[in-house]
């Protein structure tokens, strides 16, 4: 059997095709460019880095099924081009992104923030607990970030044509 040659799945680029396209969707609200679907509980522009860790998603999902990538893998096919082991790449970087993007508005946005929290702390203390545990996982969410554009960098950078 031939494991150079790879086979696509389908099922996964209908479904990343899908979820691509909910980000669109995601991204449109963003740019008020279609109706609000319902209340919205913090500034619009946010609907844009849900319609980015969205479409992300999406990409990625489309590439591994291009790809014929292993259901338990977590790197591409030895033969896949680089061009696609790009994208790749870059999706995941910017679903993290986006992530925490959505973090630092919630830690350090302007505007109060409401927090439910069960315990000795309640009252005023809650929002400024609630955007310190924030704050900290934001930081720790850009560094896993960065961490992963320089690793996927190198492998990227790295592959054999």
């Amino acid at each position: 059997m031939d494991t150079s040659k790879t086979s696509v799945k389908w099922g996964l680029v209908a479904l990343g095709t899908l979820i691509a396209a909910s980000g669109v969707y995601f991204v449109a609200v963003g740019f008020d460019l279609i109706p609000l679907p319902s209340k919205v509980n913090g500034p619009l522009w946010l609907s844009v880095f849900v319609g980015l860790i969205f479409g992300s998603a999406g990409v990625s999902l489309l590439v591994r099924g291009a790809t014929g990538m292993d259901d338990q893998g977590s790197d591409l096919p030895a033969n896949t081009p680089r061009w696609a082991a790009t994208i790749y790449w870059l999706s995941s970087v910017a679903a993290g992104g986006g992530l925490a993007a959505l973090g630092t508005w919630v830690a350090f946005g302007a505007g109060t923030r409401h927090f439910s929290m069960s315990g000795f702390f309640s009252g005023p203390l809650n929002e400024t607990i609630g955007r310190s545990v924030f704050g900290f996982g934001t930081i720790i969410a850009w560094l896993v970030v960065a961490v992963l554009a320089w690793a996927g960098a190198k492998k990227v950078f790295a592959r054999k044509i």
